[in-house]
């Protein structure tokens, strides 16, 4: 049963980082909450590059922190760091291009960042 476990949250782990590829998916609608023709703080100058370096950081820090939970040698036991890396970088991500759409990313984010933290005992095996 851990095995399944092990493998169901890495993969969405995984599938989390995966979904900020959106931001590069050609969409016209208004409403798509996947922009990075919009920010409320980043210049328009430099929205797109400035994407570009978060995104492909949160795509390898939530590859890294899955491989991390299915116990890959040598990231095993930094699935904390990696965890509230991912999340955090992913959070900025989120905060400079946002769209209220993506709340429920940011409560992943918190959530993983407050697991990481606090360590609740289940999590002993992960490591």
């Amino acid at each position: 049963m851990e095995i399944m476990v092990r493998i169901v949250l890495g993969l969405v782990l995984v599938a989390h980082g995966l979904v900020h590829l959106l931001w590069f998916a050609p969409n016209d609608d208004p409403a798509w909450p996947f922009r990075v023709d919009r920010s409320w703080v980043v210049p328009e100058a430099i929205r797109r590059p400035v994407a570009v370096v978060l995104i492909a950081a949160v795509v390898a820090g939530f590859a890294l922190l899955g491989l991390a939970v299915w116990g890959v040698p040598g990231l095993a036991s930094t699935w904390p760091a990696l965890a509230v890396g991912a999340a955090l970088v992913s959070l900025a991500t989120l905060v400079l291009f946002f769209d209220r759409q993506l709340l429920v990313g940011v409560a992943i984010d918190v959530l993983l960042i407050v697991i990481a933290l606090w360590r609740p005992g289940w999590t002993d095996r992960l490591g």
